[in-house]
C-alpha cells in the first residue's frame, strides 16, 4: 500500500527559473513575490517601480480541466501541477507523466500528484470509472462506428 502524504499547513517555494519572482505551494497555489523592476518611460527615461505581490488565479488550461498560469506578462500559461511537481519533487523523469491521484485535474495539492508511467495514468482514470480521453479525430470516428453496429 503506497504511503499517503498529508499536508495540512502550505509550504510555498520559489518556481525553479523564477526564484524571487513566483512561488507555487504544497496545496497547488501560485503567487507572485513584490519586487522592484525598472522600465523605460514613455520618454525614453528609466523609472523603478515595485510590484505588489499577489496570489495568482489559475485558468482552465484544457476542457479535462487542468489549470494553468501566466508567469509575466504576455508569456504562455503554464500547468500548475507541473510547477508543484518540479518545485517540490524535481524534474520528471523521461517517460512519466504526471498522475492526478484523485482523478481531479483541478487538484493540485502534493499529495495528490505523483510521476508514473502513461499506463498507471490510463488505468487510474479507469479505476475512477472514467474513460481515457479520445486523441484524435479517427479514433472518434471509430468509436462512432462501433456505437452504431
Amino acid at each position: 500500500m503506497a504511503d499517503v502524504l498529508c499536508i495540512r499547513k502550505e509550504l510555498w517555494k520559489d518556481i525553479p527559473g523564477y526564484e524571487g519572482a513566483y512561488q507555487v505551494s504544497s496545496l497547488g497555489n501560485v503567487r507572485s513575490l513584490t519586487r522592484k523592476i525598472t522600465q523605460k518611460g514613455r520618454w525614453g527615461t528609466y523609472f523603478t517601480r515595485t510590484l505588489k505581490g499577489r496570489k495568482i488565479k489559475p485558468g482552465q488550461y484544457s476542457k479535462y480541466g487542468h489549470l494553468s498560469v501566466e508567469l509575466g506578462h504576455g508569456t504562455n500559461g503554464l500547468q500548475v501541477h507541473k510547477l508543484v511537481m518540479i518545485t517540490f519533487v524535481g524534474e520528471r523523469p523521461a517517460n512519466a507523466d504526471i498522475r492526478h491521484l484523485d482523478g481531479n485535474p483541478k487538484n493540485n495539492r502534493l499529495d495528490n500528484l505523483a510521476y508514473g508511467t502513461r499506463s498507471e495514468n490510463i488505468l487510474d482514470v479507469y479505476a475512477q470509472g472514467k474513460t481515457w480521453r479520445i486523441t484524435t479525430k479517427e479514433q472518434e470516428i471509430g468509436r462512432a462506428s462501433c456505437r452504431e453496429r
